[in-house]
């Protein structure tokens, strides 16, 4: 059961972060609802949706390193070295970027969008923002590419953690 739980999880992660990232955000930026709002609008959109995200990563994170720790208790045989390996980073990034990447980026979009805010301050503040943009991008894109591997590795050892315990005479079954 534990393992499947596991997976589930996995596999909410990971959709949840692709949803976000290839479904969600591009239509906020796409020409209908970028062009309807004014400047700046529909990156305090995707800011809502990103801190959601965040939120929800954590969360995830936090689910799945305890289901692993469950399955270790029960069974501390439980295969699971990438997970052991990989949760605690894939944690790590997901609070980084939740409590400091996005309330940075946020002040410096406010700030860059902000009425009165110089034209050289404006360029300076798209400039900085491009970078630690591009670094949450790469951020998140690791995050993805680390739960797709606990997901592989996750969901080829379900069917044979299953067939393991019914072939397993202490497993009673």
């Amino acid at each position: 059961m534990w393992p499947r739980l596991s997976l589930l999880v996995f596999s909410l992660w990971l959709g949840t972060g692709i949803g976000v990232a290839f479904v969600a955000i591009p239509v906020v930026f796409g020409a209908p609802i970028k062009n309807t709002l004014p400047p700046g609008e529909a990156g305090r959109v995707a800011q809502a949706i990103l801190l959601r995200l965040f939120q929800w990563q954590v969360g995830f994170a936090g689910l799945a390193g305890l289901l692993y720790g469950i399955e270790r208790l029960r069974d501390p045989a439980t295969p699971g070295r990438l997970r052991a390996w990989l949760l605690p980073p894939l944690c790590a990034m997901a609070l980084v970027a939740l409590a400091w990447v996005h309330p940075m980026l946020a002040r410096i979009h406010a700030e860059r969008y902000q009425l009165g805010t110089p034209e050289p301050r404006r360029r300076e503040l798209a400039a900085r923002f491009g970078v630690w943009h591009g670094a949450s991008q790469a951020g998140n894109l690791m995050i993805l590419v680390g739960v797709l591997a606990c997901w592989q590795n996750l969901s080829q050892g379900v069917g044979t953690y299953a067939a393991r315990k019914t072939r397993d005479p202490r497993s009673g079954m």
